[in-house]
């Protein structure tokens, strides 16, 4: 059986030239792969079943889902306002659907997490999500083989300041960890909102599940509705002032009457008439500011977003990671790879051959 090297050598003599490895031709891809598919094969069929066995030693992680679907009230909004929001230049419309993941990539949100209450799935209640995080945080053998003396930790200093938020590190990464377990996704055609969470526990997860949902719900719908809120708040002030303007007219009328009861010069109606005119308008405006008051109420109503629920929260019952079969197929790929630069590199040391060729 004729080797490796010494074809090379026949195939160069045949055609009366030197080997030049840069120059791969299709013969030399059927004699590499002859020669080294036994090696290529033992190592992805080791490198699948070692990322199997590595897959066993990962935590196992339940994965909770909501779907949602919202529907905008108000007679501006056709069947396309929901992908068309933000075009017609009212301030509530800008806040479009696929802004939503955003909302829950903000700090407040991470900050609203941790102060979940939340029970495991062994009917363990924690008082929030901060203290089952640190309970889930178990150091592992080299952490604690290496691990040395606890140090003081160093004193902080935070900003208070209304409106700037200021974090120590760990809350930093407290925060990072809570919003890392939440993700959500929006579909630009159906406009449907995926809402999921992944922990170690699976009530753990549908209670997160549930609580984003709500912080989602509850944030949609107060900027939508916080034009429309404003202006209920202004109108209600103001009839507040116009109801205490039409009673003051009203008794400065009724006591004039009551004091005049019996006089009949031209003064003292000129005075009743004046009286009579201010009850009239402080009475017109009080009517006009309670209508436009109960329209603003109604308006306050149509600008929130009603989301339908889809897909309920549910507990799941079967892990969703690791994924063994994933994680083999991997493995195995990057094992092959790798393997295949080793030969070359060092097997065949084919940079050498490319240099040594490209200098004759």
């Amino acid at each position: 059986m004729i080797s490796y090297p010494e074809k090379k050598a026949e195939v160069a003599e045949s055609t009366g030239s030197t080997f030049n490895a840069s120059e791969v031709r299709f013969i030399d891809i059927i004699l590499f792969i002859r020669k080294y598919i036994k090696m290529l094969i033992l190592v992805t069929i080791a490198s699948v079943i070692g990322g199997v066995l590595y897959s066993f030693t990962l935590p196992k992680k339940y994965e909770a889902r909501v779907s949602l679907l919202p529907e905008y009230g108000g007679p501006k909004r056709g069947s396309f306002s929901l992908l068309g929001a933000g075009l017609t230049g009212d301030g509530a419309e800008k806040l479009q659907p696929e802004l939503y993941p955003t909302i829950m990539q903000s700090s407040p949100f991470g900050e609203y997490l941790l102060k979940q209450p939340v029970v495991d799935q062994e009917n363990k209640s924690y008082k929030t999500l901060l203290d089952f995080m640190r309970a889930q945080q178990k150091p592992g053998l080299l952490s604690r083989l290496f691990s040395s003396s606890p140090k003081a930790p160093k004193k902080e200093i935070k900003l208070k300041k209304e409106g700037i938020l200021s974090y120590s590190l760990q809350e930093q990464s407290q925060i990072a960890g809570a919003i890392a377990l939440l993700s959500a996704e929006v579909d630009p055609k159906s406009g449907v909102i995926d809402i999921s969470a992944e922990t170690l526990d699976p009530f753990v997860s549908a209670i997160l599940v549930e609580a984003a949902e709500k912080y989602l719900v509850d944030y949609v719908e107060d900027y939508r509705s916080s034009k429309a809120s404003q202006r209920e708040g202004l109108l209600s002030d103001r009839v507040k002032e116009a109801k205490a303007r039409l009673r003051t007219a009203e008794y400065a009328l009724q006591s004039y009457r009551d004091q005049n009861r019996n006089i009949f010069s031209n003064t003292a109606k000129i005075e009743e008439q004046r009286l009579q005119a201010e009850y009239v308008l402080a009475e017109s405006l009080y009517s006009d500011l309670v209508r436009r008051y109960e329209q603003a109420k109604v308006n306050v109503k149509e600008e929130r977003p009603v989301f339908k629920v889809l897909e309920p929260v549910k507990v799941p019952l079967l892990k969703s990671s690791p994924k063994r079969l994933r994680i083999g197929l991997i493995s195995g790929f990057l094992g092959g790879f790798f393997t295949i630069l080793y030969i070359l590199l060092f097997k065949e040391k084919v940079i050498q051959k490319i240099v040594s060729g490209a200098n004759r």
